[in-house]
């Protein structure tokens, strides 16, 4: 791949993960936890996922200048991805708090910390960075008007845009035309487009939405039911690989990252969307964020076995 072929824009936290008999009802504490401290947030995920994958990864993020903060510049210095890219602000690292019950469902508690200081200035400092970009990655653990402007640059300089609509929230109109691929799960589309998608046909409304206001593709992940592609031409579901799952934390994560990845040497979703969606299955085998991210390799050799 060419250099910085990739550029991931988003948020770095440090997990707390606490995986409990069941998920806690307002009020109540459920005990016999067991906890797992870790490196994550939606953009580093990516970003480690595409890295994972074998694409060339340049992650733009803020992180603070505590002691959280030191330790994950060692642990991305462990995994060999670039941080040069990755600011140091005045503020505390940004965490998130997940509770994981015994069917790997999660909920999560966010804090963003030095993540809101991920703001157009730091964009613009990476200007040529994302112009010369194959692909720009972006999630919504980051400012609006810092999402709008990277993608901005990227459509001005033919950079492809992939949105990954996560957490769910609301998006101004004038993101949607600068969007080539729009990633959301079956909940996060249902937001946006103000449909219900708990059905074939609402599905299909929802998308046709998005694309009538200027999305160019989607690719709507519908966890153990695989993904759907809907393009103004296209519109194909794609089986989920079935396995025994522990942790979701980061399916979605891992799922987008190796889908960037792909796509990023290709603009082909039939080869991109099965090997996003093996990675993503591999990685609810094991507990925790990104070590439960799986190498290129064992992709590759759990698809041969498929």
């Amino acid at each position: 791949m060419s250099a910085s072929s990739i550029v991931v824009l988003g948020s770095t936290n440090w997990d707390i993960c606490m995986y409990l008999p069941h998920l806690p009802m307002p009020g109540e504490t459920v005990g016999s936890g067991r906890m797992q401290t870790n490196l994550g947030g939606k953009g580093a995920n990516q970003a480690v996922a595409c890295h994972k994958a074998g694409g060339n990864t340049q992650f733009i993020s803020c992180i603070g200048n505590d002691a959280t903060g030191q330790n994950i510049l060692q642990m991305f210095n462990d995994l060999a991805l670039p941080t040069d890219s990755i600011k140091v602000v005045e503020d505390s690292t940004g965490t998130a708090c997940i509770f994981i019950d015994s069917n790997a469902e999660n909920c999560i508690g966010l804090t963003p910390g030095a993540n809101k200081w991920l703001n157009t200035e730091v964009v613009d400092q990476h200007y040529d960075d994302i112009a010369n970009a194959n692909v720009l990655l972006m999630q919504l653990e980051t400012p609006p008007a810092t999402i709008f402007h990277a993608a901005t640059i990227a459509k001005q300089n033919n950079t492809k845009v992939i949105l990954n609509p996560a957490p769910a929230a609301r998006l101004n109109d004038d993101v949607f035309p600068l969007v080539d691929l729009l990633t959301p799960n079956r909940g996060e589309l249902a937001q946006l487009a103000g449909i219900a998608t708990d059905s074939d046909d609402g599905l299909v409304k929802a998308c046709s939405v998005l694309i009538e206001k200027g999305v160019k593709a989607l690719v709507v992940t519908l966890g153990r039911d695989g993904a759907f592609l809907y393009t103004p031409n296209t519109q194909q579901y794609f089986d989920a690989f079935p396995v025994m799952a522990i942790d979701t934390t980061a399916a979605g994560d891992t799922f987008n990252g190796y889908l960037t990845a792909s796509l990023s040497q290709a603009w082909d979703f039939q080869l991109s969307i099965p090997t996003a969606s093996a990675a993503a299955a591999l990685s609810v085998k094991k507990r925790g964020a990104i070590p439960s991210i799986p190498e290129r390799s064992a992709v590759s050799e759990f698809m041969d076995e498929q």
